[in-house]
């Protein structure tokens, strides 16, 4: 039996058909279109269309950023793609490709794949975090996904850092994904390139992008290396609230941020070190996510086969 899994992010949509003892067998890509509800839907019919030529698939499973009522299905909202408001997915998509869909968070999806088959096999309690365009994060608690009373727990991305802070695509200010994410890092790039001083970073064409940073900041580019220490530090934080409030076994960290490996992680799990309870750090692994850049695609696929 085959599923297909769709990872659907700020910039592109990644496709994967999955087989029954969870390998990729196949996957394909497209951009998002982020601003025309049809065009969107347009492309996740076309990438499962094309998968659908080659496989009998049972189901597919689509994993959005954004908020997920478990109650009607429906999408109310996505800060990084805005035309996804008030949608029903499920239903949209179904009526196109004539086969079972399920959507759920894209993050929750990639917490369900790393406790089946990746870095969090046989843990009863995680977090999953991805640092991509947000930050991303899916609990999973008693051996289960959290989903909460309505299908929007877990949006641990949004909670409030620094209440003075930037402004969040989700329109309040302060969230964690504002200093913990690829469009963190730029942003605080570009703050620090503001203040002055020589760096690599000034010779680049516009825009400038986190792998752009990490690549200066390995060349030893002193302004580059203060960002990745700023953004380990707030990741850091963040990991220790987490310790603190859930005692997990483990806080798995994927997205492609994380390319940057120890250069942000290292720094990040001794910064969560100092602020969360020795006892409750100590029994909580800080790890990369095993299964990443695939993480979401397998969570979406299993996810279509278990529902």
């Amino acid at each position: 039996m085959y599923y297909l899994g769709l990872d659907v992010g700020g910039t592109t949509i990644k496709a994967g058909l999955v087989d029954e003892t969870n390998n990729v067998l196949e996957a394909r890509k497209t951009p998002t279109v982020v601003d025309d509800l049809n065009g969107f839907i347009s492309k996740l019919t076309e990438l499962i269309r094309h998968f659908q030529k080659s496989a009998a698939i049972d189901a597919v499973g689509i994993g959005v950023p954004g908020l997920r009522s478990s109650r009607t299905g429906v999408i109310q909202t996505s800060p990084h793609i805005p035309c996804l408001k008030n949608v029903n997915l499920d239903d949209a998509v179904s009526d196109e490709v004539h086969l079972k869909v399920i959507s759920e968070n894209d993050a929750n999806a990639g917490a369900y794949a790393e406790s089946i088959c990746g870095a969090g096999k046989g843990l009863h309690h995680l977090a999953y975090l991805t640092l991509g365009t947000g930050l991303g994060s899916g609990l999973v608690l008693n051996g289960s996904l959290y989903m909460g009373a309505s299908g929007y727990g877990g949006e641990f991305g949004h909670t409030v850092i620094d209440p003075g802070g930037r402004l969040c695509a989700c329109g309040k200010r302060g969230c964690v994904e504002t200093v913990a994410s690829a469009t963190g890092i730029v942003t605080t790039a570009m703050e620090k390139l503001k203040a002055g001083g020589s760096s690599l970073l000034r010779e680049l064409p516009p825009p400038l992008t986190s792998e752009e940073i990490y690549e200066s900041a390995v060349s030893g580019d002193a302004i580059a290396r203060e960002v990745f220490m700023e953004t380990g530090r707030w990741l850091g934080i963040a990991c220790a609230n987490l310790i603190n409030l859930l005692n997990p076994e483990a806080i798995i960290i994927g997205g492609g941020v994380m390319a940057s490996g120890e250069l942000l992680l290292g720094h990040a799990a001794d910064i969560a070190r100092q602020y969360a309870f020795p006892p409750s750090f100590n029994d909580c692994r800080i790890v990369q996510s095993k299964l990443w850049p695939d993480a979401g695609m397998i969570g979406a696929a299993l996810l279509a086969r278990d529902r």
